[in-house]
């Protein structure tokens, strides 16, 4: 170890606070870099592996092939495994000769070759998969449904053919998957095979009750095109990020079709280039999300360098008189950043895996819980923490190239430091007299005191530019931040809020026997209307026989200036109905006379919230008051509906919370609204929704509902339990919040650390300064009120920048929203908040920093070295 490598390892241990400081901030910047990349990398493994679960160990298929093709593919190097499979349509269908109901007895066949059953078959079984057309795998459960009491070796007898149904203009289409009562069946040939497995539950071919073999060079039909149904399913040997590109070459290669992709297997091994741009976008806000942690690291770790390099300018000036090259002088700020970076990554990484074990862990219980993953319903734990070399290779780098580019600039100035500028000191303070006069008021007001507060930041120059500097990127960062999470709130179309998640409809003349036999459970507390009729402006489905609504209502005069752009994309306005008696106590709660919402005509009352916010800004004017909803031709459609008054949003109101928010809500009362649709809708097409309040508890309720309305007589009822899709959407919700917020957290405490170390390391470095105001008689009273006035100052520059930096950053961010339906609003209370929180934590660390330096001996610390 040379002289300067020594001279910097005990410089760090005789500034052990500022050394403990910056190690932190590398440490908590790469334990969030190791926190993104290790939890997205854990999140898509455990969708590849539950992917594998449901679908199979499948990458792509390639479709219309010939066997040529087929024999290509099952010769290619790249490739693992080629199943084929026959996707005929007329030869999907199967019918046993047994004495069960029709929809015991028909099932689906599934045709395939080659290795499509060691891809496919992923469940236990009996015996061995079939290879040729003479064997097949049998469910245990269709077996079961059919009293067959077969078993491996034994030979099954079936009809092959097809199921289908012919549509009134004749054409025949096809069926799959669960019987249908009005689907008729083609006998194309009685078949026998012999059983050599018998599968228990294989949820890939879950649509299919017997797999059969296929024979190779068996005649395969042909589409209406002339098209081939033989397609192949492939495996790549070398699954990994480039899986996408091979895909791609394989077909290139061969002229081949690729008809289908395994977007879910592919995008858990990171394999994006070539797919589609959702995928890419989201790795483009996961890399400007490690772009921000960067740039608030190097803020941090740049300030500690720099401070480090104002303590060390006069030993480094030192080494330059007696010949230390410029080379040296920068080795020893890499060096540091060396050694630093040594102790605070590895660390890093043990936290960062550590934070993303807990965040699994929680978030994991969470999903399967809410049985939202498809393949993984009843699957109960957490999702496992895969700690992958490459991905730990690379936080490496990143954090490596984070501490590097923070030290390349103090290294830098390091190289340029002259010996007679270092014992000088003339780079720390270079500042012309005429700089340092003082406004006189600072001193009528302030003091003296005060006017040295105000000179020494003058004369503090790169240090209290870094002061003010680090603040301000702080302040910049968490309100930016802050804004981008109120808005993606705003946004996220999965935070439902329903009232209640029991619905019951009902023909309309059974909804008084209905409700009256619901209101007698126990179990319930109340039940009200909770129905609501969609006149669509626009439609998304292309269907034929659709009638828009007339879009006169849809005029933009109606709107706010914050809200203009709502009608551009509206689909359509929800009319929601509402129990007359909560109708009109919703009315009074707003000024409203309800006694003219129960005339003659329909009449109701729109919601001037689209976000579902209290307080918000107002979506429409007056003029709203007096338009009509209404379809041009009568018959057959909903009744016209007028908004004659405007009402507030109110959290706490069941009423207000019938549908989710983002959308155009208009309430009027029930029993107006069923007078007036039955003017032009038949009675027996009409149907009524109620929604339940439980007293407690929902465990049976539903099922004791269902009793009710599929033994109480009842002809058109229908029990919806929504609580497993609410609860699927709040833990999506869930872990969007966790993901944002967490990493708001984090880079606030960086920032925090950010501010003190910066404050506190400036502060030691006045030992001189407070000594000489000592050594003249001031008090450490008097100290404190420079500190104090320095810390407004400081304070005031930062959110002079701060501010209006974050609300300009802010007002780019609202306008990259393509669909803008709402107003830019600032949350103000974060900005007092922010302006309150500067000063605590800028006083803080001042006053904190100088107690500690309270005891100083005069004579000592003008002797110091650093200024």
């Amino acid at each position: 170890m040379n002289i300067i490598s020594k001279l910097t390892i005990r410089h760090l241990l005789e500034n052990k606070k500022r050394t403990i400081v910056t190690i932190l901030g590398i440490v908590a910047s790469t334990a969030l870099i190791t926190a993104i990349l290790v939890g997205v990398f854990s999140f898509f493994s455990f969708f590849g592996s539950i992917n594998r679960l449901t679908d199979g160990d499948v990458h792509a298929v390639y479709d219309k092939l010939t066997w040529e093709d087929v024999q290509a593919l099952e010769n290619d190097s790249r490739i693992k495994y080629a199943g084929v499979v026959c996707t005929d349509p007329t030869i999907t269908g199967v019918r046993m000769f047994t004495d069960k109901e029709m929809r015991f007895r028909v099932g689906n066949i599934y045709n395939g070759g080659g290795d499509i059953y060691k891809q496919l078959v992923v469940s236990e079984y009996d015996g061995k998969l079939p290879e040729t057309s003479d064997e097949v795998a049998v469910e245990e459960g269709f077996l079961k449904d059919n009293s067959l009491d077969l078993h491996v070796g034994d030979t099954i007898t079936f009809e092959l053919g097809n199921r289908y149904e012919i549509e009134p203009d004749g054409t025949k289409i096809y069926y799959g998957g669960s019987y249908r009562s009005e689907e008729q069946f083609e006998v194309l040939s009685t078949e026998s095979a012999t059983i050599t497995a018998i599968l228990h539950g294989n949820r890939p071919t879950k649509d299919f009750d017997i797999l059969r073999g296929m024979d190779f060079g068996t005649t395969v039909g042909l589409d209406v095109n002339g098209d081939s149904y033989l397609d192949c399913r492939i495996a790549l040997k070398k699954a990994d990020s480039t899986s996408a590109v091979q895909i791609q070459q394989i077909a290139e290669d061969y002229g081949l079709h690729i008809g289908d992709m395994n977007t879910e297997f592919l995008i858990s091994v990171f394999a994006t280039k070539g797919m589609g741009g959702t995928y890419i976008q989201f790795f483009t806000l996961m890399g400007i999300a490690l772009l921000i942690v960067i740039a608030t690291s190097v803020v941090l770790i740049y300030n500690a360098f720099g401070m480090s390099l104002t303590e060390k300018v006069r030993y480094l000036g030192m080494l330059a008189s007696v010949g230390a090259t410029r080379a040296q002088k920068r080795s020893s700020i890499y060096f540091e950043g060396l050694v630093l970076g040594l102790i605070g990554i590895p660390l890093g990484i043990l936290a960062g895996c550590a934070g993303a074990a807990v965040t699994l862990d929680f978030l994991g219980r969470k999903i399967l819980e809410s049985d939202m993953i498809a393949g993984a319903e009843g699957m109960r734990g957490a999702i496992p923490i895969i700690v992958n070399p490459y991905v730990i290779l690379a936080i490496v780098i990143v954090s490596a190239v984070t501490v590097f580019i923070s030290a390349f600039v103090p290294a830098v100035k390091a190289s340029k430091i002259m010996p007679l500028d270092a014992l000088r000191q003339t780079n720390v303070v270079k500042m012309k007299a005429r700089r340092l006069r003082v406004n006189p008021f600072i001193r009528k007001i302030f003091g003296y005191e005060g006017e040295l507060a105000y000179k020494n930041i003058k004369r503090n120059g790169f240090k209290g530019t870094v002061i003010v500097f680090s603040m301000a990127i702080s302040i910049i960062m968490f309100l930016t931040i802050d804004f981008f999470n109120n808005t993606f709130l705003k946004l996220n179309q999965y935070e439902i809020d329903l009232p209640f998640n029991i619905y019951v409809s009902c023909g309309l003349d059974e909804k008084d026997r209905l409700k009256e036999e619901l209101e007698a459970l126990p179990e319930v507390e109340r039940v009200v209307s909770a129905d609501y009729v969609t006149y669509l402006f626009k439609d998304h489905d292309n269907k034929s026989d659709f009638v828009p609504a007339n879009n006169s209502f849809l005029n933009k005069d109606y709107l706010t200036n914050d809200y203009k752009a709502l009608f551009d994309n509206l689909d359509g306005v929800m009319v929601i109905l509402v129990d007359d008696e909560d109708f009109d106590k919703l009315l009074n709660e707003n000024g409203i006379n309800p006694t003219d919402y129960h005339g003659k005509e329909l009449k109701g009352v729109i919601l001037d919230s689209y976000l579902h916010t209290e307080n918000g800004k107002p979506v429409f004017n007056e003029s709203i008051i007096g338009q009509k909803i209404f379809y041009d031709d009568p018959e057959n459609n909903p009744p016209v509906v007028e908004v004659s008054g405007i009402v507030k949003y109110k959290e706490d109101s069941y009423v207000c919370n019938l549908v989710p928010k983002n959308t155009v809500d208009v309430y009027v009362p029930v029993s107006m609204y069923y007078e007036k649709a039955q003017e032009h809708l038949d009675k027996t097409a009409l149907s009524y929704t109620y929604g339940v309040f439980p007293t407690g508890s929902e465990e049976g309720l539903v099922s004791k509902i269902s009793d009710i309305t599929t033994y109480g007589g009842y002809t058109n009822c229908v029990v919806q339990d929504l609580s497993q899709a609410i609860n699927a959407m709040d833990t999506v919700s869930l872990m969007l919040n966790t993901a944002m917020y967490g990493f708001t957290i984090l880079l606030t405490l960086i920032a925090i650390a950010n501010i003190v170390n910066t404050i506190s390391t400036a502060v030691h470095m006045r030992r001189q300064e407070f000594a000489m105001f000592r050594s003249v008689g001031m008090e450490e009273k008097g100290i404190k009120k420079m500190l104090i006035l320095e810390t407004i100052l400081y304070g005031l520059r930062a959110l002079f920048i701060g501010i209006p930096v974050s609300i300009f950053l802010s007002f780019l961010m609202f306008n990259t929203i393509e669909s803008k339906v709402f107003a830019f609003e600032l949350n103000y209370p974060m900005y007092l908040m922010m302006v309150v929180a500067v000063f605590i934590i800028i006083g803080f660390s001042m006053l904190l920093s100088a107690s500690r330096i309270r005891n100083d001996s005069i004579i000592e610390a003008l002797k110091c070295d650093t200024m």
